[in-house]
């Protein structure tokens, strides 16, 4: 029985021929939310092990390539070691990949907690759009190899990681801010402050992120950035760097002067990459109507520019007969079309979508060459390799994932509907298809395009920015051949009169389209159930949806149903796990709680509209409601189940409270710095904030109930365990010293 198992699964494995390769870009990812999802550092050990995992996962692929299939049953056995010996490989290399990366980043520094003179080079100057429309917008400015010029800091080394800070300008300073260089020394007062932790238990790490991208923290500029001296000279990559940074801010400020208002945001956000001046209304209604993917570079804008360059270089060499006769037309304007897509992507800011799009782009044309199939899952699976192995945290990036996701669902769609389309385009030895069958295939494929790549990222969607739109399909339909037929060619036309100072019409022309856009994006937004709001998504129901998504697209044969029975699990669990009955937030202190099925802040006040988002979602849709509370001289007492209590004292009181019984009571909460009235039972308090961050309380039903902070949720990880922090002696050195 055992062999006719053996047999059964290797049949199975066999069947899906090459594509099993497609899955090693799956194991490397598993490896690298594996080192993530641990509690602590891994050890040592464990690192070893999981070297020996991928030096076994090598030799069992070796061993099966040199076995000799002389029977069925060895043969069985040959393509089982060879899926386990990718499996061990590509596991263990993601596992040791994201440990690189993460102990090869600089130390972070502690940053000083008062205000401070600092000192360093410039590196990043775009503007930020104010919270209303009309606000004179800010600055975010980028300061490398930071000194802080301070009695305390005598002597320092320049920090190695980027200070970032935002400079809000006083009226008639924006046009001196515009005169400072990429590359030159600022001095500038600033009070700055460190990554912050996640706002609840299980809610964005900051510090993580801030880890992996090279940043010591951010704040606010007291004043206006001095230069102190010229650009220095650079290497070549930091030179060209330089120098792209000053082609987009000078593109920039051609469009703004040509599209002032959300017209010109939008079109520095396609052109150059800039999407400092988009404001908060623009965003949200381009989110809410499920055209958020139009602000963000990737396939959709760089397909567009490499088409537009394809067809004009194609067309211009066609007109010569001598280029026509003796040249490789096709073959030479898909190299200068790459070309063209490659600076644009540069252009653009170098972004993860836009570098995933570029490497298809790349491979599909290098097939074309060879002959071969221009897009292929085999070709994702090498470009999504190459940037785990560049950069492994970009596994975690919101990007990368819904990059993929969407790519692999059209990939995989297309291969399924392939015959289906070529039956509706007539391409059955018909000559010359009929004008409704042209037309069929096109709105079929704009329709299975705008479906597919919406359902496989939707779930991300929801589970990264809280809410589910369920008319993007209407809106994509709509909105994306406008910004392939109109917005993107008139751009580009844009682009290359800029420098003969003749870019005004095609601007213009670009943001009709595009107040066209905005205008469909602000009606889908306004209607009706456009916008749910959602509760969050734990870490493990992202992963068992991707793995679900990857089954569904990569397996080929009816198995890959069980990758839709995963993403529909991994979509309902959201909402049948269990919820906090009350969050208590630091900094500020907020303590909220959930009554009759909405969140009901206590004490304290949110400093944003996204704190308050963040703390509904966490509470979630079955979060367990507790009684009103009940208070009494300074003493309030929330009932739970089975008449459990929870006493809540806030930061200021009266001195003398009520007598309590602590019969009942399982917690005490209190934000200020009183004395404790049941020191029996569980405490929470300043220090525990100090120490942990936020809290958030769960209802067990049992007699006590379950604490988790921030720390417990992060783990004792290198970017969030604070004795690490790299300190520069905070007093000058003795003279014996």
């Amino acid at each position: 029985m055992g062999t006719g198992i053996v047999g059964m699964v290797a049949g199975g494995l066999a069947r899906q021929g090459s594509r099993l390769t497609c899955w090693l870009p799956v194991g490397v990812a598993l490896g690298i939310v594996g080192y993530f999802s641990f509690p602590a550092e891994p050890s040592w050990g464990f690192c070893l092990m999981m070297g020996i995992l991928a030096l076994v996962g090598v030799l069992l692929l070796v061993w099966s390539r040199r076995m000799v299939a002389v029977t069925e049953w060895v043969a069985s056995w040959q393509i089982l070691a060879r899926c386990l010996g990718g499996v061990f490989l590509s596991v263990g290399l993601g596992f040791l990949l994201a440990y690189g990366q993460a102990i090869r980043q600089p130390p972070m520094p502690r940053l000083p907690m008062e205000s401070v003179w600092l000192e360093g080079r410039l590196a990043v100057l775009e503007p930020l759009s104010g919270r209303r429309e009309g606000q004179r917008p800010g600055w975010h400015i980028g300061v490398d190899s930071a000194v802080f010029d301070s009695p305390w800091y005598e002597g320092m080394l320049p920090l190695s990681r980027r200070v970032s800070v935002t400079f809000l300008p006083k009226k008639g300073q924006e046009e001196s801010l515009t005169g400072l260089a990429i590359g030159q020394s600022v001095r500038l007062r600033a009070l700055l402050r460190s990554p912050a932790p996640p706002l609840w238990p299980g809610g964005y790490d900051g510090q993580r992120a801030a880890w992996f991208s090279g940043r010591a923290g951010a704040g606010l500029a007291l004043s206006f950035p001095q230069p102190v001296t010229l650009p220095q000279k650079r290497g070549f990559v930091a030179r060209w760097g330089g120098e792209l940074a000053h082609l987009r801010q000078r593109v920039g400020q051609l469009i703004e002067a040509t599209l002032p208002g959300q017209e010109g945001a939008v079109a520095k956000a396609v052109l150059c990459g800039e999407t400092g001046s988009l404001s908060a209304e623009t965003r949200q209604s381009y989110a809410a109507s499920g055209l958020a993917h139009l602000l963000a570079v990737a396939g959709l804008h760089l397909g567009c520019v490499m088409g537009l360059v394809f067809t004009v270089a194609r067309r211009c060499m066609s007109l010569s007969q001598r280029l026509s006769s003796y040249w490789p037309c096709r073959e030479v304007a898909m190299m200068v079309s790459f070309v063209a897509g490659a600076g644009y992507v540069a252009l653009t800011g170098l972004h993860v979508p836009g570098v995933r799009a570029l490497g298809m782009a790349g491979l599909a044309v290098l097939a074309l060459l060879l002959g071969r199939r221009a897009v292929s899952m085999r070709g994702l699976a090498l470009i999504c390799l190459a940037l785990e192995g560049t950069s492994p945290c970009l596994v975690l990036d919101v990007s990368f994932q819904m990059s993929f996701a969407a790519v692999m669902a059209l990939v995989a769609g297309y291969e399924a509907w392939r015959g289906w389309l070529l039956w509706l385009g007539g391409h059955n030895g018909q000559k010359s298809p009929a004008l409704w069958r042209r037309v069929a295939v096109l709105v079929a494929t704009l329709g299975m395009t705008s479906l597919l790549a919406g359902l496989a990222t939707l779930p991300l969607s929801m589970a990264y920015f809280g809410a589910f739109q369920p008319w993007f399909v209407i809106a994509n339909l709509l909105a994306v051949p406008l910004m392939g037929v109109w917005v993107m060619p008139s751009g580009m036309v844009a682009l290359l009169l800029m420098p003969l100072g003749l870019s005004s019409v095609p601007l213009r022309v670009m943001g009709r389209g595009i107040r066209f856009i905005g205008w469909l994006a602000c009606r889908v937004a306004s209607a009706p159930l456009a916008s749910w709001p959602v509760p969050s998504f734990p870490v493990w129901s992202v992963v068992l949806f991707m793995l679900g998504l990857a089954v569904l697209c990569l397996w080929q044969g009816r198995c890959r149903l069980v990758g839709v029975g995963a993403m529909a699990a991994a979509l309902v669990a959201v909402w049948l796990i269990d919820r906090p009955v009350m969050l208590l937030v630091e900094p500020g202190p907020v303590l909220a709680v959930r009554q009759a099925g909405e969140m009901r802040v206590l004490e304290g006040r949110p400093s944003s509209g996204l704190v308050v988002q963040e703390m509904q979602r966490a509470f979630g849709w079955r979060a367990q409601n507790i009684g009103m509370p009940d208070c009494t001289a300074g003493v309030c007492h929330l009932r739970l189940r089975g008449d459990r209590i929870i006493l809540w004292r806030g930061v200021t009181g009266p001195d003398e409270v009520a007598e309590v019984s602590c019969k009942e009571v399982v917690l005490e909460v209190r934000l200020g710095e009183q004395h404790p009235l049941c020191p029996s039972v569980r405490q929470l308090g300043a220090a525990d904030r100090r120490r942990e961050g936020s809290w958030a309380v769960y209802d067990t039903g049992t007699d006590d109930v379950r604490l988790v902070s921030d720390r417990m949720a992060q783990g004792d990880r290198l970017w969030s365990d604070a004795e690490r922090l790299q300190q520069v002696a905070p007093f000058p050195l003795a003279p014996a010293e």
